[in-house]
């Protein structure tokens, strides 16, 4: 038996022990498709496709040896140069100190630093001063933010339903801001996980504290995906649910493991070893939920005041309609002739009242109105929780059709590793079934081969454009190949070993020589070989992302709000698009169909914390691809088009934006023209200009003004652009 079939059957194991069971296994369990022919994925593809990278165990590489040890800073440096010098190849040399806070500064929290940080970084002689500068920036609230958007890229993030209405779901930002918490808070990934699979399994009763809050908060993940809110009206609820549990799997499997589940939902995969039934395996583990959009996220002392306060309230309304009823009683016999068994109707019993008795009903109706609106509502949010009632069977469908059942199958993990069904965990929420917290176990076990690999590939692809595999949201056969799949391994294992820390996976990688590299050098011929996809041997400039643009107007142009959290901000849009959108001129009472501006002083917020829709995006983000929200995103496109040219000009935000730098740049700087020119380079570009941009600059400002300038710097590609 070789190391790889051993290793197999260890991950095998765990993927049995992923929970305590009240039951013993089955007597004899059918082995991995490595390991046992008589496992299903081994009998259905002859022993093929079993070389898949991904599935196999994460290998505890050692750093290469390499021949210039001075070109290395840790181990990252060792397997990036290992391999260029054995193509003859190099690492560049270090960038400047401003080219590097820039670079920091983005990567690390999404907007531009300030022209005092960077001046402060430059001055800053000690040995540790550009760590000490990535610490302060992995402190910054502003770090969580960022970080935060590219989790919601991943997990299909919107503030509404899709299909034809698109409703707004006005609690959805509740997850995004818990998202945002948990990466400043840098909780272990794995934990991270699994509060999203099954935070609600872990919590029995109300919450206590905020962090058990949190727990339910973050169930919305399952809750994010497009809903057809219609579909009741259509006697459609059947295949609603079946999309709903179909973009869980899916989305669960491209998210955290990079596997394509959604090419196995109808057939076996055309080229992964997964089976169909495996994609409805998967999905019994999400069979029994539900929604939970009722269930109260305020902490139990606080339900407990408002369950007394509204029991108050009820005997106040109570107590003030039987005194209503008394009077009414009172004038109703005095109309009532004797002998008579008609009895007046209310109408009548109200003309009759004389003036103290009106003035009396009227203050009781006045009185049981504010009472009315005196009582408290619960604090919800956008969560799913498990159906108490019998879980229903799950079934292979039959080409994906949800009205075509095949075979039953039970809950369980990818047949190659494990066929057999899950042994549930023992849920400590008495409400639940356990199913997806044994999912959650299995997919944060550090025994997974996919999970670890897939967060460092996102990570490292957030720092470098692309990710040592390539297709992020696809480690299978169809996905490109990890170009370096030593220092992936490395760096998965290393994340796992040192508690799933992410800010110090980022620590680790900005901090190396590979990624302080400068983006240009002298040798073209280098260039073209080393900036191959697997070469690295200099820095490659990117493009900001929509987000990163827009906020950097902001930022420049002092227009920035201070919001940090809470509901989305709804910018103006152009009168052509909400009249060309049925749903906005179609609107119902709950005002979600419709669009509703912020207002003017709160339109500037940050663009994580602008409202997302599914049918309409903000245009000027759309422009710059913001990616479609329906699936999972795990890497953008980066498009280069001509109305980004005409957005970045002549956009209402980029006209207000140039206006209002110029004013921050008058206010901030001296008199004559030379200091404006000089203020604005640093505010926008963090540097001083040259010579000959100082008189170009100059004898354009006198011309056309110092706004037109402002607008001139903010079309550069030095602005647009991070090298």
């Amino acid at each position: 038996m070789n190391r790889f079939t051993v290793l197999c059957l260890a991950f095998a194991a765990a993927c049995c022990m992923a929970a305590q069971a009240d039951s013993e296994a089955p007597a004899e369990r059918i082995g991995t498709a490595w390991s046992d022919a008589r496992n299903p994925v081994a009998r259905a593809f002859g022993g093929e496709r079993l070389d898949l990278w991904s599935l196999q165990p994460v290998r505890p590489f050692e750093p290469p040896t390499v021949e210039d040890v001075s070109r290395t800073c840790n181990p990252v440096d060792r397997f990036i140069l290992a391999r260029l010098e054995s193509n003859k190849l190099t690492l560049s040399d270090e960038a400047d100190r401003r080219t590097l806070a820039r670079r920091l500064a983005f990567d690390l929290t999404g907007l531009p630093p300030e022209p005092e940080t960077v001046a402060r970084f430059i001055a800053d002689d000690r040995q540790d001063a550009y760590e000490r500068l990535v610490d302060e920036l992995l402190a910054s609230p502003r770090y969580g933010e960022h970080a935060a958007r590219m989790w919601l890229d991943v997990v299909r993030y919107s503030d509404s339903n899709g299909f034809d209405w698109d409703e707004f779901r006005p609690q959805a930002w509740r997850f995004r801001d818990y998202v945002i918490r948990s990466f400043n808070a840098d909780k272990p990934y794995d934990r991270f996980l699994i509060e999203q699979l099954a935070g609600d399994e872990l919590l029995d009763g109300p919450p206590h504290n905020a962090e058990e809050r949190d727990l339910l908060i973050a169930t919305g993940y399952l809750r994010l995906g497009p809903h057809d809110n219609a579909a009741s009206l259509f006697n459609e609820q059947a295949r609603s649910r079946a999309e709903l549990l179909a973009d869980l799997v899916e989305t669960t499997g491209s998210a955290m493991l990079g596997l394509t589940l959604s090419c196995c939902r109808c057939h076996d995969h055309k080229y992964d070893p997964l089976l169909q039934a495996d994609h409805y395996r998967m999905r019994a583990f999400f069979e029994p939920v539900k929604f939970a959009d009722e269930l109260s996220l305020d902490l139990a002392e606080e339900q407990e005041a408002i369950r007394r306060h509204n029991a108050d309230v009820d005997a106040t309304a109570e107590r003030l309609a039987k005194e209503r009823e008394s009077l009414v009683a009172t004038v109703a016999r005095r109309l009532q002739p004797p002998g008579e068994e008609a009895k007046p109707s209310e109408e009548d019993i109200l003309k009759a009242l004389d003036s103290s008795e009106r003035k009396h009903v009227d203050e009781i109706g006045r009185l049981l109105s504010e009472n009315k609106a005196s009582r408290r509502s619960a604090t919800t949010g956008l969560l799913m929780t498990d159906g108490t009632d019998d879980v229903p069977t799950t079934h292979v469908l039959e080409q994906g059709d949800y009205r075509t059942p095949g075979q039953p199958v039970e809950p369980g993990f990818l047949s190659a590793v494990d066929p057999s069904p899950a042994v549930l965990a023992s849920s400590p929420n008495s409400r639940t079934q356990g199913r997806r917290l044994t999912l959650a176990k299995w997919i944060a076990s550090p025994d997974n081969p996919l999970t670890a690999r897939v967060i460092v590939n996102r990570i490292w692809q957030t720092h470098f454009g692309q990710g040592l595999v390539v297709t992020p949201n696809d480690f299978g056969l169809g996905g490109e190949t990890p170009t370096h799949p030593e220092l992936l391994d490395w760096l998965a294992a290393d994340f796992v070993r040192e508690g799933w820390s992410l800010k110090r996976l980022h620590r680790l990688i900005v901090t190396s020589v590979t990624y302080r590299q400068r983006s240009t050098v002298e040798d073209s011929a280098t260039n073209d070989v080393g900036q191959s996809h697997d070469g690295y041997s200099r820095r490659s400039i990117r493009r900001l992302t929509a987000e990163q643009l827009r906020d950097s107007l902001l930022v420049v142009s002092g227009l920035l709000t201070s919001k940090t959290d809470g509901p989305p901000v709804w910018p103006e849009l152009p009168e052509d698009i909400l009249q060309a959108n049925p749903a906005f001129l179609d609107d119902n009472e709950t005002r979600t169909k419709g669009w509703y501006p912020s207002a003017p002083e709160e339109q500037h917020a940050r663009s994580i914390f602008v409202v997302q829709k599914r049918t309409v995006r903000v245009p000027f983000l759309e422009t710059f691809d913001l990616p479609e929200n329906a699936t999972s995103c795990g890497r953008r496109d980066v498009s280069t088009v001509a109305p980004q040219a005409s957005s970045l000009l002549n956009s209402p935000l980029a006209v207000e934006a140039s206006r209002m730098f110029a004013a921050r740049v008058s206010n901030q700087a001296g008199e004559t023209p030379r200091e404006k020119v000089q203020r604005a380079f640093a505010i926008a570009l963090q540097r001083r200009a040259t010579p000959d941009e100082l008189v170009e600059c100059i004898a354009h400002m006198r011309r056309h003004g110092l706004a037109s300038l402002c607008r001139v710097l903010l079309n550069l590609n030095e602005f647009v652009y991070l090298d």
